[in-house]
């Protein structure tokens, strides 16, 4: 029997990530945004964890890519970072009210996400999933990150629910695959409407 439902942050919750915000750090920098959008492949599972801060994250991509005056100014770093982080605060709220309204029919509302802490410390009360989760799980404060096993497992025991009992959602399939792996219900978002008819064919398969 299902009893709780966990989302990941990134591209579920939030506003589809465009990327838009790397044309303005190439404003900022003389750095070409298709140098920044590599951050994601190179640099950001550190940040993620907590084992770096965003101005060592972006120092240590524009060393790798040869610029290295960018790569010491720090003030450009922080102002770099800063910029990341506001390109994914806004939310999607149909998707906020959603969560909000499966925690009113009894269900256990859970957070699972690879996050830095510079996100939470600037925007965290101000999403609603955020603050109404029964149990939220976050990377950075972890020092684990998705796919690895024990990041859900954390979840899990926070929730105080087996695996067969969680329904997640999240938009990278090996995040999915990982979670199907130790158990959980594992969905690939695409939309809130699918996302819907996920959530009622594992209620009805559970």
């Amino acid at each position: 029997m299902i009893k709780a439902v966990i989302f990941d942050y990134g591209n579920v919750i939030s506003v589809p990530q465009t990327g838009d915000y790397t044309r303005e750090m190439e404003k900022r920098s003389g750095v070409p945004a298709s140098v920044f959008k590599t951050v994601y492949d190179e640099e950001r599972f550190d940040f993620d964890r907590g084992v770096i801060n965003g101005a060592t994250m972006y120092s240590r991509l524009l060393t790798q890519h040869g610029y290295y005056t960018q790569a010491a100014d720090l003030r450009l770093l922080h102002r770099l970072a800063r910029l990341d982080m506001q390109s994914w605060r806004p939310y999607n709220k149909e998707v906020s009210d959603w969560g909000l309204s499966l925690q009113k029919q009894g269900f256990k509302l859970g957070i699972l996400s690879n996050m830095p802490i510079e996100f939470l410390d600037n925007y965290k009360t101000e999403i609603p999933l955020f603050t109404a989760a029964d149990y939220a799980c976050f990377s950075c404060n972890e020092h684990l990150i998705k796919p690895e096993p024990a990041i859900y497992r954390k979840v899990l025991e926070g929730l105080e629910v087996h695996p067969d009992e969680a329904v997640f959602f999240d938009d990278i399939q090996e995040n999915i695959d990982a979670a199907v792996q130790i158990g959980i219900h594992g969905f690939l978002w695409k939309s809130l409407d699918q996302g819907r008819k996920d959530w009622q064919a594992a209620i009805e398969l559970g």
